[in-house]
């Protein structure tokens, strides 16, 4: 796709009102989805950068929509990583409210969890 052609998409993308669908639609080159909601007062993407940065990942695409009359907002990073695990512990660390995620792999599922629970139940005996 030529420069200018691309320059022109996004251009197109930036002015066009986004959409919920849009907001949280995974690309194919992204492998992780994170939500994050955030007082408006607080919000400093660099944190938020340095936090994930930290963690060996990379910000691919950015969104942010204004919720609750603008006071909150609603945080949309897609990542390069395919666990979040490490990155979603540090959020929790620096209180930060995360609403969503999503992970190609590295997901606990309940049954994952339920066995872990069982496992250490049975190391306590």
């Amino acid at each position: 796709m030529p420069d200018k052609e691309i320059i022109k998409n996004q251009v197109e993308w930036f002015t066009s009102p986004l959409t919920p669908e849009q907001f949280t639609e995974l690309s194919e080159t992204e492998n992780s989805l994170i939500i994050l909601e955030i007082p408006l007062r607080d919000y400093t993407l660099t944190e938020i950068a340095r936090i994930v940065e930290s963690n060996n990942a990379h910000v691919m695409a950015l969104s942010v929509i204004p919720v609750s009359a603008g006071e909150r907002l609603m945080v949309s990073l897609k990542l390069d990583v395919d666990d979040l695990t490490s990155v979603l512990r540090s959020f929790e660390r620096f209180n930060y409210r995360v609403v969503y995620s999503y992970m190609k792999e590295g997901e606990v599922t309940d049954r994952q969890k339920e066995r872990l629970d069982e496992l250490m139940y049975y190391l306590e005996m």
